[in-house]
């Protein structure tokens, strides 16, 4: 089971694409307690083989401006909690406070978001004042590398940005930064045929140098990548399994609904409202619409995520059209390079 913790709504930063509340609450210790007790009530009722591991994802804002409430989390939890824990958290990298890091590092998988070079990051992640955060971050993740190995660096890809993709991968790549991932940002009104064109041709660069710089590293990011966009789609599982907790204690079954009031399925002081999630089931449960005779659709994130389909184009039926470019891309960049993954299944089996 999954449980988010939205610890803060607050941020130093000011990201062109930020899409967390411009009226920014934070979570007390009232609200954390409420959240711990409820995430223990949900695992009391949980089935065992539903449970797998407990995953924590402590959520922003910048989540490390509300560090008081993670550390409570993280040591409640572990107290509170029998079965195995994973913690984890992203962060934008400008709270370069060592002591704060050593304790992250210690106890939370991390991961940094840094858009590339420091053109194309000071593009969109600056401060309120407008000041680029590129060099701020770039200290910290050097010093995050000095203390661990385990963390990944994420990239956000805009149409602004996304001619240097390629560029920003091998930069980041050649830093040592050995887990770079990067997503699209599908909010960006400034898509269009030409750009979607522009982010394949990048995609295929990243793919070509992966594969003539490190074969096997190759196809395990081939393989998550395949996993991520095409693994097989079931029904939401949101508020079942997995549950985003607000600031200030809403419950919501997924990262973009949160701050929707008509996706609230209950609070962490009164429990949630079975109506609302039984009328919700009713919706992800249908299969309808244009995008159900696509080849890909048992295999999209369209098929689940009705909610994310209801905000970008008011259907839950219905894809986004960047979505579906991006998919389509995807779907092209796999079956080029799919023959990196012959007997891929066999190495990673044993």
């Amino acid at each position: 089971m999954k449980f988010t913790y939205w610890v803060t709504e607050n941020c130093n930063l000011s990201c062109k694409y930020c899409y967390v509340n411009k009226t920014p609450k934070t979570m007390d210790q009232k609200t954390a307690t409420k959240a711990i007790e409820f995430t223990e009530k949900m695992l009391s009722t949980t089935s065992i083989e539903n449970k797998d591991r407990v995953r924590i994802a402590l959520h922003g804002g910048e989540p490390l401006l509300n560090y008081p409430i993670i550390q409570y989390f993280v040591e409640e939890l572990k107290q509170r909690i029998s079965d195995p824990i994973t913690f984890m958290m992203t962060t934008n990298g400008t709270i370069h406070d060592q002591n704060i890091l050593d304790y992250v590092l210690k106890n939370i998988q991390l991961t940094v978001s840094l858009d590339g070079q420091q053109e194309s990051h000071d593009l969109n992640r600056i401060y309120k004042n407008g000041n680029g955060s590129f060099n701020r971050v770039i200290g910290t993740l050097d010093y995050i590398k000095t203390q661990s190995k385990f963390f990944r660096v994420r990239m956000t890809v805009t149409s602004n940005n996304v001619t240097y993709l390629a560029d920003n991968y091998m930069y980041l790549s050649e830093r040592g930064y050995s887990n770079v991932t990067f997503a699209l940002d599908e909010s960006d009104m400034n898509w269009n045929k030409e750009l979607m064109k522009v982010y394949q041709k990048n995609l295929e660069e990243i793919f070509s140098y992966m594969v003539n710089r490190d074969f096997n590293k190759a196809q395990y990011f081939l393989y998550n990548f395949k996993n991520e966009y095409f693994r097989p789609r079931g029904v939401c599982d949101g508020c079942h399994t997995s549950f985003h907790i607000s600031s200030t204690g809403d419950i919501y079954p997924c990262i973009l609904a949160v701050g929707h009031e008509e996706f609230s399925m209950g609070d962490v002081v009164s429990g949630m409202v079975e109506q609302r999630l039984s009328d919700l089931d009713i919706i992800n449960q249908k299969d309808q619409g244009t995008c159900t005779s696509c080849a890909m659709y048992n295999n999209c994130r369209t098929k689940m995520c009705k909610i994310i389909n209801k905000i970008q184009t008011e259907s839950y039926y219905q894809s986004s059209p960047v979505f579906c470019a991006m998919q389509s891309i995807h779907y092209s960049t796999v079956k080029k390079y799919e023959h990196i993954l012959e007997n891929f299944d066999l190495l990673i089996s044993k």
